[in-house]
């Protein structure tokens, strides 16, 4: 056998032994899904319990075992592990994966029509499985659950999150011979709504530092400090930083199991009118400690302080656009504004004369309509599921006849096509944060 052969055959042995099946783990898409969404390999998220490492030949990312991360380092085919990564290797060898949370089986009913998806034995039906998915200490973000049979099995990602120390009431439909041979477990282990919180923990950090640097910016037309607004970009430019970390995470999670990424219509950011009501005036402008790099002896760079102000409806993403003599920049202020209200942002551009720098609504700022339609959409579609979950519990908490039992089917039917028609929004959603 040829060497090339030879290394083939190890690492099939290597990726492939062991239970490493698709329900091993739970929470993300694939890495080879989430390069279709053109992340790069730092920005691959991958499954809990497993590691992300580089291909030596390609740079491209794949997600392994942390004992296979190794072999294929020192084998040559994976690139030389970093300290940072050999300590989480270390800590994931020795930390014991537990499901967050519990699967307490309610009631299963038989379908009393044939299933779509039925196979051809007259012995093989569907049935609603209904169940309450039960957290532990910790909040569960998108709990996934592996349902089997005696006939099939199935990945269910739930709709919503829960609240730690709470139970969730659902429902999955399946086929099997015998009823009883239907269980479901969570998957989920904790892991990845830790990094979550852990973001969202950092960006509000962020938020009250930026804050309180602002409210240091003199009122007036005195000069700010230049340390100060150096501070401020410097911070901006680490939060944006973990905002689009967190909408990557949140991307990756929200994509419904077995949905490829090609599949979901992505929609666009669109170039539209600037939107109604907001205006944007400048404060201060002040040539920057910082030279440009250029040809041109007289172009500099300045610290731009400006205001930008809503009308009657809020700003979901406030986008300003810094123009001058030699350049344009769009800046995207950190937090949404409120109806009638105004929030300071910060920038720096290059220019010549800075009397010729101007600020004004971007016209790329009708983003911020889609992403209020997809929010909007996203809480309609809670509301609809939370409603259907409702009907359920107070359904099952009654002896059912048969009316009764062919209306928990229909409701399972309708909690189903509502889940993937929310995770599918929310992942619209993130996706046009991120300017997919």
């Amino acid at each position: 056998m040829k060497l090339t052969g030879l290394l083939a055959f190890f690492l099939t042995v290597i990726l492939f032994s062991g239970p490493l099946t698709s329900q091993t783990f739970a929470d993300v898409i694939s890495p080879k899904q989430q390069m279709k969404l053109d992340f790069t390999a730092e920005q691959i998220v991958c499954s809990e319990g497993l590691v992300k490492i580089i291909k030596a030949s390609s740079g491209n990312a794949s997600c392994v075992k942390p004992v296979t991360a190794e072999k294929l380092s020192q084998m040559g085919w994976a690139k030389k592990l970093t300290e940072q990564k050999i300590g989480e290797i270390k800590t994931k060898k020795v930390t014991k994966g537990e499901p967050a949370g519990t699967i307490k089986k309610i009631f299963t009913v038989k379908q009393l029509t044939p299933s779509k998806t039925a196979a051809t034995s007259s012995s093989i039906s569907g049935y609603a499985y209904i169940f309450d998915a039960c957290a532990k200490a910790k909040v569960i973000r998108a709990p996934e659950i592996f349902v089997t049979s005696d006939s099939e099995t199935k990945q269910v990602k739930l709709g919503s999150m829960i609240q730690p120390n709470s139970c969730y009431i659902s429902s999955v439909i399946i086929k099997a011979a015998d009823p009883e041979s239907i269980s479901a477990i969570l998957l989920n282990q904790g892991g990845i709504s830790e990094k979550i919180s852990s973001l969202e923990t950092q960006i509000a950090d962020l938020k009250s530092q930026i804050k309180t640097a602002k409210q240091s910016l003199p009122k007036t037309d005195e000069i700010p400090n230049p340390e100060t607004i150096n501070n401020i970009i410097s911070l901006k430019k680490e939060l944006n930083d973990l905002q689009d970390q967190l909408r990557r995470y949140l991307l990756v999670l929200y994509v419904p199991p077995n949905v490829k990424v090609s599949e979901i219509d992505f929609p666009k950011s669109i170039t539209g009118q600037p939107l109604t009501g907001m205006n944007t005036n400048l404060i201060s402008v002040t040539e920057s400690v910082v030279k440009p790099v250029s040809s041109n002896p007289d172009l500099m760079r300045f610290n731009v302080v400006f205001e930008a102000c809503s009308g009657a409806d809020s700003i979901r993403v406030p986008l300003i656009t810094i123009s001058s003599d030699s350049d344009s920049v769009d800046i995207k202020l950190i937090d949404r504004i409120i109806p009638e209200s105004c929030q300071v942002g910060i920038g720096k551009i290059n220019a010549v004369d800075p009397q010729s720098i101007m600020t004004k609504i971007s016209e790329n700022s009708s983003v911020s309509l889609q992403i209020s339609s997809l929010e909007k959409q996203v809480d309609e579609l809670q509301i609809q599921l939370g409603e259907k979950r409702s009907s359920l519990r107070l359904l099952v908490s009654k002896q059912l006849d048969s009316s009764g039992e062919e209306a928990a089917v229909q409701l399972a039917l309708d909690i189903s096509d509502l889940r993937k028609e929310l995770l599918e929004t929310r992942a619209k959603l993130y996706g046009l944060m991120l300017g997919l």
